[in-house]
């Protein structure tokens, strides 16, 4: 089968023009759209099959498909995907397997496949990446974006600042001064808002960043106990976690457990993404409401216009967020005289 790459090859031009030539977009210029025409048909290559496919396939790719999170997105891209008539394809990028990474020949081969339009999930990309999908002629749009971002990047995330700053602004209402923090990945753009909110709602309410309360660098339950049990044995240990996601809150959760505190009347919790198990967690859980359901339709939607009109928008989207109050917070108990 006649790929899209041997046509810009034969016809001497880019991946990004061959796409747009047979795609019939009209900002290339005639002598140049007769170049890569007069290639395909050389070439035995279906223009209107390859339009065709490419309008109705949409690639999503996560790096994660089991957390709720990703599950929540997935249902989203989906429900959008079904109402608008196009093919969603679900693919996770496997960390032990080095062939599967995000090569140039991995986005040629999508292009190839009749794929233009590419949902990247919580995914780290680097400018090389970035450029490697735009040559390739592939509308993308980042869901939470990890690591490099351009200012043409189109973004999908959440109010991840006001939302950590109303989690924050929560604990502290209730008494609470001593508030740590449970991070997510450091290149995460989302994490660090949330970290940011933290920080902010602090300096307003007059209470110095502590270093040594901000702990954890990724989202999981596990690593979360541990940096939890990490704050809970400081001199002068926190007496609420602010989580930022809520299995970095499950964490903390059963870190107070183990170490025989009760929750809320001795430790507070808030989470952020209100996913299931936050519904689910031995304690129902205090987070931040993020729409993740939402931003997967969002996304759909944008990168099939994006395939449409590479043209149509360049800014990220920001989705509201709002924090949900159930019972792992409560108010500052008075410390009693042993």
């Amino acid at each position: 089968m006649t790929t899209l790459r041997a046509v810009a090859d034969d016809a001497g031009v880019s991946m990004s023009t061959a796409s747009k030539v047979l795609n019939g977009r009209p900002d290339v210029s005639p002598k140049t759209q007769e170049r890569v025409l007069r290639s395909a048909a050389n070439l035995g290559y279906s223009a209107r099959r390859r339009a065709r496919q490419r309008a109705n396939s949409v690639l999503i790719l996560f790096d994660d498909l089991i957390s709720p999170y990703s599950l929540s997105v997935l249902s989203g891209a989906t429900e959008a995907a079904v109402r608008l008539g196009q093919s969603l394809i679900v693919e996770r990028i496997l960390d032990d397997d080095p062939a599967r990474g995000l090569t140039k020949r991995w986005f040629d081969e999508v292009a190839a496949r009749g794929i233009g339009a590419l949902v990247t999930v919580t995914t780290p990309l680097t400018d090389r990446e970035l450029q490697w999908c735009a040559e390739a002629g592939i509308a993308l749009v980042v869901i939470d974006p990890i690591g490099t971002t351009t200012s043409s990047t189109v973004t999908i995330s959440a109010t991840n600042w006001a939302g950590g700053r109303e989690a924050t602004e929560h604990l502290l209402g209730l008494g609470h001064r001593r508030i740590g923090f449970l991070g997510g990945p450091p290149a995460s753009q989302p994490g660090r808002e949330r970290l940011h909110g933290y920080t902010s709602a602090l300096i307003d309410a007059g209470i110095a960043f502590d270093p040594d309360l901000v702990l954890g660098d990724v989202y999981a339950v596990e690593p979360s106990l541990r940096a939890a049990h990490d704050l809970l044995a400081l001199p002068d240990p926190p007496t609420a976690i602010f989580a930022s996601s809520d299995a970095s809150a499950l964490g903390a959760l059963r870190a107070a457990m183990e170490r025989g505190m009760t929750v809320p009347r001795d430790l507070s919790v808030v989470g952020f993404d209100d996913t299931l198990m936050a519904r689910w967690a031995p304690i129902p859980l205090t987070t931040v409401y993020q729409p993740l359901v939402e931003m997967g339709k969002v996304a759909v939607e944008r990168v099939l216009t994006l395939a449409d009109d590479p043209d149509a928008f360049s800014h990220p989207f920001q989705l509201e967020t709002h924090l949900i109050v159930r019972k792992t917070t409560g108010p500052l108990m008075p410390q009693t005289e042993s």
